[in-house]
């Protein structure tokens, strides 16, 4: 019977080894080098800001499509967006393109990458 229950324990733990060093998550916080060069690397990303217009328009990230997290149509506007690609989303502190990864992983998005901080911790990004 010990034998059993060791090798269960044993089992358990290589699982759960296994789990933490799985490296074929997609998605998560990058600071500012690597969300831009993931983005880069990425085929078919999108690169989203969910800003209002205005913050849009003072200054984004090259070929970054804004997304309004305000608008009252947001949740429409990602029921749209292709669950199969990979979104880099950000806002000004982190704050809204968390609250939009939320709800696009609800709407069944799964490749998301937010920029650690938002656009405030990686100024030199705006154009």
């Amino acid at each position: 019977m010990k034998k059993i229950i060791y090798i269960i324990l044993g089992l358990l733990i290589i699982i759960a080894i296994a789990l933490t060093f799985n490296t074929s998550k997609v998605g998560g916080l990058l600071g500012s080098n690597d969300f831009i060069t993931k983005y880069v690397n990425t085929p078919n990303a999108i690169l989203m800001d969910v800003r209002t217009p205005a913050e849009f328009d003072a200054g984004h990230i090259a070929d970054a499509t804004n997304v309004d997290f305000e608008n009252i149509n947001f949740q429409s506007e990602v029921k749209k967006l292709d669950p199969m690609k990979t979104y880099f989303v950000y806002c000004r502190s982190g704050n809204r393109s968390a609250q939009a990864i939320t709800i696009m992983k609800n709407s069944g998005i799964k490749n998301i990458y937010e920029l650690q901080g938002g656009i405030n911790a990686a100024p030199e990004l705006l154009k």
